[in-house]
């Protein structure tokens, strides 16, 4: 078990400008190496037109505002692809339900053919857009087409972090990023409950909204309102990550990050407290496509090494799961997680797979 250490000794998530990426971008790109290298979490100042993430958030208040049957019309367990709405304890994060509501979106493409080999290849579908709200699909569409430029954005900044040839980390991504994105809302509870009950609690027994985990993908940007909850974990300890509202994107790399850098960029683990009010948040995954083979890049020699020994130690080898193992293609990760996050979907619409244990407890999908 992992020794719990007061959370003022963590790093706390910086907060970085997109607009000095224009306009200084080697000192930008200093601090975007910092906070990647050492933490794993930055947070961004965007220069967004202020309606668009306005818009995005409000929608998603529309939308859990719909009566059940409306929300129900779009209902996840209709799509191979795993896409659409799933109600709250749906979805689980480590074997715990996770307390939420939410909309999983993704690139929208013509069904894949139902025993399509190899299996991620299922990934690719239609979303399910609710007809009670026809203004959620232009939103969401416009919303996601200003987060990949964004991310292009901080992938190249990435590669000036990394010493590496610009371009470099973009061919993971290209040329078809298998983008996901979801609607979530995160139901209330009092700070005060005891641990027990449905879901996940934390060490003092507070209900957790979603366990600890990290991104299988690339980047995250995460759109929140004020309520708070977020949390990342540093140096041993979880710290919280201010909710910046709509003008401040919570930025994580995920797993993908981790890899292609040989360890040198952090996929940092972070949950969420469910609020004392409904929290509501539009995470946006920057992924791969789905056919990518996730290979490490060769840093530069010089490249300065700023993590401490005691950080790797108590820190983030304390906290990691040996059976969370990524497949060295991005496809059969994913595929691999929405499997064991959506067993009931995953039987129902994949009757020719099965999720396997290959040794240690590490899963993969087995055809």
């Amino acid at each position: 078990r992992c020794r719990r250490h007061p959370s003022d000794m963590g790093l706390r998530p910086p907060l970085l400008d997109i607009r000095a990426w224009r306009t200084d971008p080697e000192r930008f790109a200093r601090s975007l190496r910092h906070a990647c290298h050492r933490i794993g979490f930055f947070q961004l100042r965007h220069d967004l037109p202020p309606a668009v993430p306005a818009s995005m958030l409000q929608c998603a208040r529309d939308f859990f505002a719909l009566p059940a049957a409306d929300k129900g019309s779009i209902c996840y367990s209709r799509s191979p692809a795993f896409r659409g709405y799933m109600g709250q304890g749906v979805e689980n994060t480590a074997g715990a339900a996770d307390l939420r509501e939410q909309v999983e979106l993704a690139p929208d493409e013509p069904p894949a053919p139902p025993r399509a080999l190899p299996p991620y290849e299922r990934l690719r579908g239609p979303n399910q857009w609710p007809g009670a709200m026809p203004a959620l699909r232009p939103t969401v569409e416009g919303y996601v087409e200003r987060m990949a430029g964004l991310c292009d954005e901080l992938s190249d900044a990435l590669c000036l972090a990394l010493r590496l040839p610009q371009g470099a980390l973009r061919s993971v991504l290209y040329p078809a990023p298998h983008w996901q994105l979801k609607l979530a809302r995160y139901s209330p509870v009092a700070r005060s409950s005891a641990g027990g009950g449905a879901g996940a609690w934390d060490e003092a027994g507070a209900p957790l909204g979603v366990g600890a985990h990290t991104d299988s993908g690339f980047l995250t940007l995460v759109l929140q309102d004020g309520g708070g909850g977020l949390q990342a974990w540093s140096r041993g300890g979880w710290v919280d990550v201010p909710a910046g509202g709509p003008d401040i994107l919570v930025c994580n790399l995920g797993e993908v990050a981790q890899l292609v850098s040989g360890g040198y960029l952090l996929a940092t683990p972070h949950r969420v407290l469910r609020p004392p009010a409904a929290r509501y948040s539009v995470p946006f995954f920057y992924n791969p496509r789905l056919g990518a083979e996730i290979l490490p890049l060769q840093l530069p020699e010089e490249l300065p090494w700023e993590r401490e020994v005691e950080f790797e130690r108590g820190g983030r080898l304390c906290w990691e799961r040996p059976q969370n193992v990524m497949h060295g293609c991005f496809g059969a990760n994913a595929f691999k997680s929405l499997a064991r996050s959506h067993p009931s979907v995953f039987s129902a619409h994949h009757p020719d797979l099965r999720l396997c244990q290959i040794g240690g407890g590490v899963a993969t999908v087995c055809f």
